[in-house]
């Protein structure tokens, strides 16, 4: 990134504070805490809720409240696991999808076009699966060969161990096609109606839902996520994407930040800040808690704030490295979410810290097993919890 970039990036990447001397920062609202109470009882929020917790300020009391509540029922829900997904693009070209936000996008990508051959992506699954992830993306372009991507999947399938999912995240695909995927081993797929989709990218928001349902009609299970989001999207808009994935059942849900790509139509309008991110995953965390299908809400990027808002996932974009990925000449191609933030790959190593840190605890190894690890018990999870917020108990200032 230039320097001139960096500094126009830098401008619009954090918040500002709210400065006001007036003691009314540390207060909250009755609407909130009633929100939050029943919340806590068990009634998910609805469009409405949601949409005022979106509006509170990202800085406030109120948000690091509604942060606390979702990282409290999100534990308890979720018996205090934790999910790691690995990330692998098999190909890279410049995209005809064109959406304003992305890297490969053809009016304004430098990418040139790549393919990982199935032997290197056999072995970066095999290190997602020594990393301890449960399940690996299979990522591509939007237009994509689909014999060529069957293939791939096939001969990935036979070779890695039968723990580890193959998911798949590509374009829109048809019900026979999706079908014939399942078939081959694939377990599920990400695809998502994304916000302002029709007008930031150049595809149909209504085939784009028409694919969902596909996935579910096919029998796969369906991940959806929150993204790419920035901060001129609205908290309606943010309900709107976030409630498809309450309708329809899906497997797990997420929140993802959008990155500025440099050159992008969008880079001007900066980034969110992680706690923006954070409260967004508390706010799905309440939304989804009546959905017994959810096994996971995942933040994206991984960091460890959203740990402690509601998420128990995590998206890393390498495995354990092999010996010859420690000598630096060594290079990699293939993509990740890596590339546009210009930054390393996030590790499942990385990742596996980041869970300590939030206190999902796990021991020196991580053994396999079908669909998800255990990091410590439900009985560990519960007496780790303070006993102001395992009593629903909190104690708030209304304005």
């Amino acid at each position: 990134m230039k320097p001139a970039q960096h500094n126009e990036l830098m401008k619009t990447r954090l918040p500002k504070m709210n400065t006001a001397k007036s003691s009314s920062w540390l207060t909250t609202d009755k609407r909130t805490e009633s929100i939050l109470r029943n919340a806590l009882d068990g009634t998910p929020i609805n469009q409405q809720d949601a949409e005022h917790l979106l509006s509170l300020p990202e800085d406030s009391t109120a948000a690091a409240l509604l942060r606390s509540v979702g990282n409290y029922m999100a534990r308890k829900r979720f018996s205090n696991t934790a999910f790691l997904l690995g990330q692998i693009g098999v190909d890279m070209a410049p995209c005809d999808g064109g959406c304003a936000f992305c890297a490969f996008a053809k009016p304004h990508t430098t990418i040139q076009p790549s393919t990982l051959s199935t032997e290197e992506v056999i072995a970066r699954c095999e290190g997602f699966a020594r990393g301890g992830a449960q399940g690996v993306f299979i990522m591509t372009m939007h237009r994509f060969g689909f014999d060529w991507f069957l293939n791939l999947c096939a001969s990935v399938r036979k070779a890695i161990p039968a723990e580890l999912q193959i998911l798949a995240n590509v374009g829109d695909l048809e019900l026979s096609q999706l079908t014939t995927l399942r078939e081959a081993g694939i377990s599920g797929a990400y695809h998502v109606c994304r916000l302002r989709e029709g007008v930031d990218t150049r595809m149909s928001p209504v085939q784009r839902r028409a694919t969902i349902e596909r996935i579910l009609e096919a029998g796969l299970d369906w991940y959806n996520s929150c993204e790419p989001i920035g901060p001129e999207h609205t908290a309606r808009e943010l309900v709107e994407q976030i409630w498809l994935g309450v309708e329809l059942p899906c497997r797990q849900h997420a929140a993802m930040r959008r990155f500025p790509v440099p050159g992008s139509p969008l880079f001007a309008k900066g980034q969110i800040s992680l706690a923006r991110l954070a409260q967004i995953v508390a706010v799905i965390a309440l939304a989804t808690l009546a959905r017994r299908n959810l096994a996971s809400i995942a933040v994206h990027e991984s960091n460890v704030i959203g740990l402690l808002s509601g998420a128990n996932a995590l998206y890393p974009e390498a495995g354990e490295p092999r010996a010859e990925e420690q000598d630096p000449n060594w290079r990699e191609d293939g993509f990740t979410s890596a590339l546009w933030r210009q930054s390393k790959e996030i590790t499942t190593a990385d990742c596996r810290a980041m869970l300590a840190l939030a206190g999902f605890g796990f021991g020196p190894s991580i053994r396999p097993s079908l669909g998800r690890h255990h990091f410590g018990s439900p009985e560990s999870s519960r007496s780790s919890l303070p006993p102001s917020q395992d009593s629903h108990s909190f104690t708030v200032k209304h304005s």
